[in-house]
């Protein structure tokens, strides 16, 4: 039975889904415990998936398009005490996986996630606007509403309790899932805390649509407060 299992929601990313596999491993490997790797593939047309299978991952197929719909297809496959999200596209430096792993450990919390903006965020690697306007509005509001106390709601690395997640019912399909699992673990009183983290340029080309999600973001947001 492993101990962590990192579900990697991918559409298209033959250049940069190895690295992720090989970091997770070595993660694994540093913190001498037993790991696995679920790719929750969203239908690639490229060599995602072979290079995911040659490099020893699990590939599961998400048929709902979404970020969201791949997320939880994922976490269905998860066999491990604790769950981590990431993308597949190496922004988020996969070696930074002990680092979540010891903070839920010592703190005995039910989420860490990571903060890019308290982190170090390479050059090129966000957007001016996400940075500056859109992930700072959408946290104030975040942490207003249900009041939670993170610095980065949009950041995509997360750890969770496997027994917290069988807990919950999350619905999201798209970008707007980022938020929604804060509100739900919020709502059922849920400890979340949250640790500094890298954020890497890419090479692949960003799947957001910053008007589009941001609007999906904050219809969650305010349409959700009645479950407070």
């Amino acid at each position: 039975m492993p101990e962590i299992s990192v579900i990697i929601p991918c559409l298209n990313e033959q250049d940069n889904i190895k690295i992720c596999i090989e970091k997770c491993k070595a993660s694994f490997e540093k913190l001498g415990v037993e790991g696995e790797v679920i790719i929750s593939d969203n239908g690639s047309s490229d060599k995602t998936v072979e290079i995911a299978l040659q490099n020893g991952a699990n590939v599961v197929h998400c048929k709902e398009k979404g970020y969201g719909n791949a997320l939880r297809f994922g976490f269905k496959f998860a066999q491990g005490n604790y769950v981590i999200m990431g993308d597949g596209d190496n922004s988020y430096d996969f070696l930074q996986i002990p680092d979540l792993y010891k903070k839920i450990k010592e703190d005995d919390s039910d989420m860490v996630t990571g903060s890019r903006l308290r982190g170090e965020i390479e050059d090129g690697a966000m957007p001016f606007l996400n940075r500056y306007l859109g992930t700072p509005v959408l946290t104030f509001i975040l942490n207003l509403l249900y009041k939670t106390c993170v610095s980065d709601s949009q950041c995509g690395m997360r750890i969770m309790k496997k027994s917290a997640l069988d807990k919950i019912n999350l619905k999201s399909e798209g970008m707007e899932f980022a938020s929604e699992l804060f509100v739900i673990f919020a709502n059922n009183g849920f400890k979340i805390t949250e640790i500094p983290i890298r954020y890497l340029k890419t090479t692949q080309k960003s799947k957001l649509c910053p008007l589009r999600d941001g609007i999906r973001h904050l219809v969650y947001l305010f349409s959700n407060l009645q479950s407070r």
